[in-house]
């Protein structure tokens, strides 16, 4: 059974619903929790104010809870945190992929997905997908323009200076190995540190260009290797790769406005750093 609910004036949601439903202030915090009850589309915490037409979604039918955590969803998007270690499309060979996890949660739904750009297989954090071709072919046409913050963290070993900016030409082999060469396409990255202990480092990381491996190419090349990092860092036995997408902030032309996804920092990363 699926219920709507149109909101004619600004009121608690949980009073709303109790007023408006025959289930305990118990029972609709734990369908809040599992997504059986959504405000304009999206999972909200409680205490909650109800706006003007604001619409409630009720549902009976047990939610099965996505494998990924979601930041944002609406009609148009829907941004996860990706977990390290899971490909964001198949390469051919894994088809477990964080594409093929949203495409399932979607279709129970019934909504349809659309890659608009990816991380690599060992990179965690936020991903954004389309709800309509329409809107990702509205956001890749721009995307680099679109995009105003990309926000990285990264634990590093080696001696690092306290802020930098990385520029080079970098060039991917046919192997997929990426390294600098002039005949490459400009790549820029940013860095600060956050915080050090002994020889390591959590770095925040800003890119200008989203080139393959960018970061991860920089870091090796700045004699900073990323922890866990098995393509391009040292030997060692860190069980993933220590680079995060923490932050995206991208405008919406249709809509003129501005939207800015975020995670916090794993915490494995300050657990290296930490005193």
């Amino acid at each position: 059974m699926k219920k709507t609910f149109s909101i004619l004036e600004e009121e608690d949601l949980l009073t709303y619903l109790e007023k408006h439903t025959d289930y305990s202030k118990k029972k609709l915090r734990s369908m809040l929790s599992h997504r059986q009850i959504l405000v304009n589309q999206k999972k909200v915490l409680l205490p909650y104010r109800l706006k003007k037409n604001d619409q409630i979604t009720l549902t009976t039918e047990k939610v099965i809870a996505p494998p990924f955590p979601i930041l944002y969803e609406d009609d148009k998007f829907l941004v996860v945190n990706k977990r390290s270690g899971l490909l964001s499309v198949s390469d051919g060979k894994d088809h477990h992929t964080l594409y093929q996890e949203v495409r399932d949660y979607l279709s129970l739904k019934q909504e349809h997905v659309f890659i608009v750009h990816r991380l690599d297989k060992d990179t965690s954090g936020i991903v954004l997908f389309a709800k309509s071709d329409a809107v990702k072919r509205e956001l890749q046409a721009s995307w680099n323009d679109l995009v105003r913050s990309r926000k990285y963290v990264a634990v590093v070993q080696g001696e690092c200076a306290r802020e930098g900016v990385i520029k080079s030409f970098l060039h991917e082999e046919q192997n997929t190995f990426v390294h600098s060469s002039s005949n490459g396409k400009l790549a820029i990255t940013k860095y600060h540190i956050l915080k050090t202990k002994g020889n390591y480092h959590l770095l925040d990381i800003s890119i200008e260009t989203g080139r393959k491996n960018q970061i991860r190419v920089h870091m090796k090349e700045n004699h900073t290797p990323i922890l866990g990092d098995k393509k391009y860092g040292k030997k060692d036995d860190y069980p993933r790769l220590f680079l995060h997408a923490y932050q995206l902030e991208l405008y919406y032309p249709k809509e003129k406005k501005m939207y800015r996804f975020e995670t916090e920092i794993p915490k494995e990363f300050l657990k290296i750093v930490s005193f």
